[in-house]
């Protein structure tokens, strides 16, 4: 069956079959650019930041900060610094891109299971505006280095309020433990804050998973965080910011990956009961507010309210563009890999569309695979498609989010990003790497790269004459 596209998608079908995307046709790019690439929209990213802000606009002082490992790609962070909105950083290089970017320190909190002192020393030293800590050990450590520049270092405490998502299987709830102090465990923690003097807690995180469904889940996130930030504040201790984290669901990401191999599942997608459509991001807002007000009222405080969405916001500005390359047998080998839709999370799936085909009829099953020499390169098993040749392009939806970032080059460069601009242009904001650009790091017996290939062009041109 054919995939649906999405309201969210800002797409049209034109009249012969064009998939629009923005206003530009795919098919048309597919063979002006180089493929595969990446096109990221500005129009469909700001409107999923005003969606986001106006879901929120209840909450006085209310905070966002942007997940930057969801997508550090100069025009995303660009745009999301002209919307005031602040950054959640997992390093130094998350860091040095929104520096670049133009944000300032105080835009910027800094979370991370596994900081080295480096990173915390550059974030000490700009002063940032939270770091927010995972280990004991990461807390003496911020409090010696704060020490030696003669400075109070304010941070949070990220908690794991074991909140229960009903979507994950045990296996991914059991990874999640390895983030944050067990809310039943943490005691420890705030004692070793008290005794030391250059930090200052001020902030609780807490980020309870990806793709959260039910905005009841973060109610009760919310209703943990602040019961003890009530208790701390009996032992002389201010919470200033609650950060309940991310998680919020990007809008069309909604198959389970598991549940195409259900029984009945073509039939299921029929009626459109394989679905798991997130609710709006208006009524996480909503649920939270409320909340937050019933949680004020109760223990008699008012911290500010923050969060670090990222995959609501970027998931749907962005789409891979390649074409077919090869046909054999039930197989259609593309130019786009794994390499550059590399996530493979069980709740998602690729949505895979044919610009140029839309309005065909999409009844042959076909195995869709990347060109690299890896038995996992494979988008996906299965599904319907048109009436394919070699060279017609292919387009994949929702790659905004941990794409880019998590790019790998197996035997392969890594493709270009292009952003398209609200007023039409397309501007490149990654080039395309080069195999030279792979191996520049390589060091060669001491010698450079490149001249290296100089001696091997001599020597194979000698024994050519």
């Amino acid at each position: 069956m054919q995939q649906r596209l999405f309201e969210g998608d800002n797409c049209t079908i034109g009249q012969s079959g064009e998939l629009i995307f923005n206003g530009v046709d795919l098919g048309r790019l597919a063979r002006e650019y180089e493929t595969p690439y990446y096109l990221i929209s500005e129009n469909i990213l700001r409107a999923n930041c005003r969606r986001f802000m106006a879901g929120f606009e209840g909450v006085p002082g209310f905070r966002v900060y942007y997940s930057v490992k969801t997508n550090y790609e100069s025009g995303v962070l660009q745009c999301l610094r002209d919307l005031g909105f602040g950054v959640e950083i997992s390093g130094g290089l998350d860091l040095l891109a929104c520096r670049r970017a133009g944000f300032q320190p105080e835009d910027i909190v800094f979370d991370g299971p596994c900081k080295s002192e480096e990173e915390l020393r550059q974030a000490i030293d700009l002063g940032i505006h939270l770091i927010n800590v995972e280990s004991e050990l990461e807390l003496q450590t911020i409090d010696r280095l704060a020490r030696e520049r003669g400075r109070i270092v304010p941070v949070g405490i990220r908690i794991d309020p074991i909140v229960k998502n009903p979507s994950y299987s045990k296996l991914i709830s059991t990874y999640k433990q390895k983030f944050g102090f067990p809310i039943d465990r943490c005691d420890s923690v705030f004692e070793l804050a008290n005794r030391c003097k250059n930090v200052q807690v001020v902030g609780l995180h807490a980020h309870i998973g990806s793709q959260i469904l039910s905005p009841e889940l973060y109610v009760k996130n919310l209703s943990i965080l602040f019961e003890l930030a009530a208790r701390l504040k009996k032992n002389s201790l201010n919470i200033l910011e609650v950060n309940i984290g991310g998680g919020f669901p990007a809008p069309s990401t909604r198959h389970l990956r598991v549940s195409r191999r259900m029984k009945g599942a073509e039939l299921l997608d029929r009626i459109n009961l394989l679905e798991a459509r997130p609710p709006e991001i208006g009524e996480f807002g909503r649920s939270i507010q409320g909340a937050y007000e019933e949680a004020c009222r109760r223990w008699d405080i008012r911290p500010i309210l923050a969060t670090e969405p990222g995959r609501s916001l970027v998931s749907n500005t962005c789409v891979v563009i390649g074409r077919v390359r090869v046909i054999k047998d039930r197989w259609v080998f593309t130019d786009i890999s794994i390499n550059d839709v590399p996530e493979n999370l069980f709740f998602s799936e690729f949505r895979v569309f044919f610009p140029g085909k839309m309005r065909e009829n999409w009844v042959k099953k076909a195995h869709l695979s990347g060109p690299t020499l890896a038995t996992n390169d494979v988008i996906l098993f299965e599904t319907a498609v048109p009436e394919l040749q070699a060279g017609d392009p292919i387009a994949i939806f929702d790659t905004g989010a941990y794409s880019i970032t998590r790019a790998n080059q197996f035997t392969r460069p890594r493709s270009a990003v292009y952003f398209l601009r609200s007023d039409g242009r397309i501007e490149v904001i990654r080039r395309r790497e080069r195999p030279e650009d792979v191996l520049s790091m390589q060091v060669w017996n001491g010698r450079n790269g490149a001249g290296v290939f100089r001696e091997e062009a001599v020597a194979v041109a000698g024994l050519s004459a």
